[in-house]
């Protein structure tokens, strides 16, 4: 990083910025360092790279200091809630929505369902220590499920305890993709951020022992992907 980017990452760590505001121009910016534009820019990109800067989702021109994300690192967890208590916090979620629904092309072809099936649809606002942290829907196929009701997955519990417990599914493994995509209105409102904020986005496969597709979920991460390995 030049010069300008240690000064500013600096001004930044006194609070000399506010985060979520957009900083000066660059002009502006070049007169207050006593450096010129270039450096500035060049500076702005650096910090940009390092995460700890960010362009606005409304207008690249606009440049301000980035919200951190509750959980800046998320790594190859098994379960949200796991994940939560590996890091010493208590997670929670709040159910938005619960529905029985006929089963469309993307669920159908993942859950290896047939076109007449069913499922079951929940919607909950993942929270650790209160925080909010990420959306998830859960696709669980009614032929697994029958009988099966909001209320089980009342107060903030795993969804994979309810499937072990009530219907006698044991989860053996998952298949993640993951990709990155950028928040629309409704699911900014939620999260409170910004629409255009980018997120990361895991759609997974939860396997029975005998390798049959028992459970799809898409959640909507406000942090960052990583992983671990060995040299």
């Amino acid at each position: 990083m030049n010069k300008f980017a240690v000064d500013l990452y600096s001004a930044i760590c006194e609070k000399a910025f506010v985060e979520g505001q957009p900083l000066p121009a660059a002009d502006v910016l070049a007169e207050k360092y006593n450096t010129n534009v270039d450096h500035v820019r060049n500076g702005i990109g650096d910090l940009i790279y390092e995460g700890v800067l960010e362009r606005s989702p409304e207008s690249r021109n606009e440049v301000r200091v980035k919200r951190p994300y509750p959980w800046h690192l998320v790594t190859g967890n098994h379960s949200f809630t796991n994940e939560a208590k590996k890091r010493g916090q208590k997670p929670g979620n709040r159910i938005l929505t619960f529905e029985r629904r006929s089963g469309w092309p993307q669920v159908i072809n993942r859950l290896q369902l047939q076109e007449n099936d069913d499922v079951f649809v929940l919607e909950r606002l993942l929270l650790a220590d209160d925080e909010k942290v990420g959306l998830e829907f859960s696709y669980m196929p009614a032929k697994f499920y029958e009988g099966v009701t909001r209320e089980m997955f009342e107060g903030g519990g795993s969804t994979f305890k309810v499937m072990q417990q009530k219907f006698g599914l044991i989860p053996d493994k998952g298949v993640d993709e993951i990709s990155v995509a950028t928040l629309e209105q409704r699911e900014a409102s939620l999260l409170e951020r910004d629409p255009g904020v980018p997120v990361l986005i895991r759609f997974r496969i939860t396997l029975s022992p005998k390798g049959i597709p028992i459970k799809g979920s898409r959640a909507i991460y406000l942090f960052n992907p990583g992983y671990r390995l060995s040299l």
